[in-house]
């Protein structure tokens, strides 16, 4: 069987204590508001602060995949989840959930920390890298994993499904290992 090694196995929804989320570490993004013509392509690119200022996401609403409530123009903002891969998305306005729609992209290369328990579990950081998907929070406190890929090394990329909370997160109890191709 040939396995895709940019695509992260998808794991069903779990609890959020059954998940171990991808930790960061040095000075978090600032929180953004971005207001934008909706008939407009709009890439809000979020940054850590200074000193490094390296990317931690982006998120990219193709025109016509964000469907204002009043008037032509959307306003989407994006609030960090501190000491995480993580961000929350917040508009009233309709973000259409599908192919090539809205995506965001997590880059972790420089803040990766595995958090207490992968290793024991995974074996090793790259395991634990390669069951790494994005998730959206439910009000029900489980992580629902969306299909997650790798457009580069370091860089995670999920659909997004409408506002919420988005994290990056494995399973505690993977559903197994595969053969890790290079």
């Amino acid at each position: 069987m040939n396995v895709d090694p940019n695509v992260t196995p998808l794991s069903p929804p779990l609890p959020v204590g059954k998940v171990f989320i991808l930790e960061s570490w040095g000075t978090p993004p600032d929180d953004t508001t971005v207001t934008f013509l909706a008939s407009e392509p709009r890439t809000i690119v979020v940054r850590r602060g200074g000193p490094d200022n390296s990317l931690f996401a982006r998120v990219t609403f193709p025109a016509g995949t964000i469907t204002p409530a009043r008037g032509d123009s959307a306003t989407v903002r994006v609030t960090i989840r501190p000491g995480a891969y993580g961000i929350d998305i917040t508009t009233e306005d309709r973000i259409a959930a599908a192919r090539g729609g809205a995506e965001v992209t997590f880059s972790y290369a420089i803040h990766f920390i595995a958090p207490d328990g992968a290793r024991a579990v995974y074996g090793t950081d790259l395991r634990f890298e390669r069951y790494l998907g994005i998730g959206r929070l439910e009000a029900d406190s489980m992580l629902v994993f969306l299909d997650s890929w790798r457009p580069a090394s370091d860089l995670l990329t999920a659909r997004l499904t409408g506002p919420g909370q988005y994290l990056v997160a494995a399973p505690r109890a993977p559903p197994g290992f595969r053969a890790i191709v290079f």
